[in-house]
């Protein structure tokens, strides 16, 4: 694996905790010679990820869509959006083309604790995985439990037929850092 897509949320708001972690998972990342890419924002912990990456000097791709300034929450609190001093930063013309790119660009993708963005990238990531898309390996950090709910929602999916086990089992729930970097 070269490139490593990681999606996760950028609410400034967001527990200490999983900014470490995020920070955690960048610097791992570095030090096993991969490149990340991100959807390019400092804050959050999106910013916290490119900053373990960047300090444990790893390469680190920035995504950003176009115009795009930030939550209303970031936007009040008049933080900067954009993550400077990356390795390289692409702007898209919208969210769409950023997720695209981000997929394309990527030989895996790690899923963090996020919001609605998130579990977008998530889905839209699985979604072109079980079209035969792509083959990428999908891995969620199901930190405490967090992704608990996902992994009974894709059991009841299965349960019901709308899903086959081939497609469930394509997404593997990592409980730490050190199974995450083991898989990559």
């Amino acid at each position: 694996m070269k490139n490593i897509a990681v999606y996760l949320g950028s609410a400034p708001s967001c527990k200490e905790v999983y900014k470490g972690l995020a920070y955690e998972l960048g610097h791992r990342i570095a030090q096993a010679g991969m490149t990340l890419v991100y959807g390019g924002a400092a804050v959050g912990t999106m910013g916290a990820l490119a900053d373990g990456a960047r300090e444990a000097g790893g390469e680190v791709i920035g995504v950003f869509p176009k115009g795009f300034r930030g939550t209303k929450e970031v936007r009040e609190s008049g933080l900067e959006v954009v993550q400077k001093g990356l390795s390289s930063f692409i702007e898209t013309e919208d969210f769409a083309s950023r997720k695209q790119l981000m997929e394309d660009m990527s030989d895996a993708c790690v899923v963090m604790p996020g919001s609605f963005g998130t579990m977008d990238e998530l889905f839209t990531y699985a979604c072109d995985r079980a079209i035969d898309k792509h083959a990428k390996p999908i891995l969620v950090f199901n930190f405490e439990g967090y992704y608990d709910p996902l992994k009974q929602l894709l059991a009841n999916m299965q349960e019901a037929g709308f899903m086959k086990p081939v497609m469930a089992d394509a997404i593997t729930f990592c409980d730490t850092i050190e199974e995450i970097v083991a898989c990559l």
